[in-house]
């Protein structure tokens, strides 16, 4: 059961609220500005492409594999208690990281930053809808995504500044120092009691498989050059993945309850759409940082400006979506926003060594005012299909749909830099860049063709129930 604030706190608390819309920021902050930054950073510890790829890949597996158990923690404990300290553990982690020269332990430290993403990705948006009325929360919600969409805009922009001056270091001290400041504000403001766990209430085992199932996948991924080995773990991972789905059919609470979503086909929708969009979400930032500064010979605070565009457009659109949301059919919203990804994919299909700057530009146009017509709705159409006790666990398997489809991109991207380039830097061989950049993108193409298709598919089956 969740311990919910009562809705009255909305009105005479909105700093609350506000102090957890604002602490949205710096999580992707850090993951759009470490992007920019994995260039200098590969070249300054001779990292190959394989290695720049893992740096991005493990952080977003690293959420995905502890999404669903932190949810479940969240409803039995305090999940604003977590919430803090999630942002300590974050702010400590990148501190650490900004010292460090040696791969292996940062690329450890990187899973681990994603386990504390996870705890903002499942307890945010359940905190929020917790403490504000039914009626205001699309207008919450996307004023939520509008700020983490500032903190992908903001990273590339001010990592492109801060790495000519201080290097690929001062991305991750200046991600600290925001971090451990988002941490004494959200612990000064935001009252929490942490209630301890009954032992069962967290099941352990299924935890443990989810998280090898996801390492394995990466360690797939970046192997695959050499592929006895790379299919070897591709199996392993697979027999994970069905072992935590026979788990979960075995247990009386299960994180993923499979039999719920058949029924349920409000929340099973959204969140299917949801993950085939999300496939090109940062894969698409990893492939244009790379792109933009190696074949097109962009400094990193050029290449910066330009990763922004999409991600200015969805922080200023997605709050003015989430009040549509409020007022008309979400998934009407969220169809026209799979359109519109799926127009931007098609149009990097066409990048070349001779690309000019502005079709970049307007392709990431494109792609951020569509995730930005997509998100803030869909998010409203999966926290209002479930009652109030289960809304961690209906953040937490958004937030899962999400992490699976980014994880997934970004694993098929390490699956292509794995076999054009294996332990090789990026620098050494620019000319396979483009090579290694169009495979990923017809996937993506393919990939969004889907999910609008799916999305479309919703809403005549919605008209038709209601007939």
């Amino acid at each position: 059961m969740s311990s919910t604030v009562p809705q009255s706190e909305y009105q005479h608390s909105p700093a609350v609220v506000w102090t957890i819309v604002a602490s949205q920021f710096t999580p992707p902050f850090m993951f759009s500005g470490v992007a920019v930054a994995l260039p200098t950073l590969g070249a300054d510890l001779h990292a190959g492409a394989v290695s720049l790829g893992l740096m991005e890949t493990l952080f977003l597996g690293g959420g995905l594999a502890f999404l669903l158990p932190i949810g479940r923690l969240a409803d039995v404990t305090d999940k604003r208690t977590l919430y803090k300290y999630g942002l300590f553990a974050f702010g400590i982690s990148s501190l650490i990281l900004s010292t460090l020269s040696w791969m292996p332990l940062m690329l450890l430290l990187r899973f681990c930053q994603g386990l504390t993403s996870a705890i903002f990705a499942t307890t945010g948006p359940a905190i929020l809808a917790d403490i504000v009325p039914p009626a205001r929360r699309g207008r919450v919600f996307g004023v939520s995504l509008g700020m983490v969409y500032a903190g992908l805009s903001l990273g590339p922009i001010v990592a492109g500044e801060i790495i000519p001056v201080f290097g690929w270091r001062g991305v991750f001290l200046c991600g600290a120092i925001l971090l451990l400041c988002g941490f004494a504000l959200t612990h000064r403001l935001l009252p929490s009691a942490w209630r301890k766990p009954e032992r069962s209430s967290v099941h352990i085992p299924s935890a443990s498989w989810m998280a090898t199932a996801v390492l394995l996948f990466v360690a797939s991924s970046a192997t695959m050059r050499t592929l006895w080995l790379g299919t070897v773990f591709f199996c392993l991972g697979s027999a994970a993945v069905v072992r935590f789905v026979r788990l979960q059919s075995q247990l009386a609470t299960p994180f993923l309850d499979l039999q719920a979503l058949r029924v349920h086909h409000v929340l099973r929708d959204a969140l299917t759409t949801q993950l085939l969009l999300y496939l090109n979400a940062f894969a698409s930032i990893f492939l244009l940082s790379l792109f933009t500064q190696v074949t097109l010979g962009c400094t990193p605070r050029q290449s910066g400006q330009v990763l922004a565009t999409g991600t200015v457009l969805m922080a200023a659109i997605a709050p003015l979506a989430g009040r549509l949301a409020d007022k008309i059919r979400p998934t009407t919203l969220s169809s026209s926003g799979c359109a519109l990804v799926f127009v931007s994919a098609c149009m990097a299909t066409r990048f070349n060594e001779t690309t000019d700057i502005t079709y970049v530009i307007t392709m990431l146009a494109v792609q951020g005012l569509g995730y930005a017509l997509f998100s803030s709705p869909n998010m409203t159409t999966i926290m209002g299909s479930v009652p109030p006790e289960s809304l961690s666990m209906a953040s937490a398997l958004g937030a899962k749909a999400r992490s699976i489809g980014m994880v997934t991109g970004m694993l098929i991207t390490g699956l292509l830099f794995s076999l054009n380039y294996g332990q090789e830097t990026v620098t050494a061989h620019p000319e396979r860049l483009v090579d290694t950049v169009l495979p990923v993108y017809w996937v993506l193409v393919g990939t969004s063709a889907l999910a609008f298709g799916f999305s479309c598919w919703t809403i005549h089956q919605n008209r038709s129930m209601q007939r």
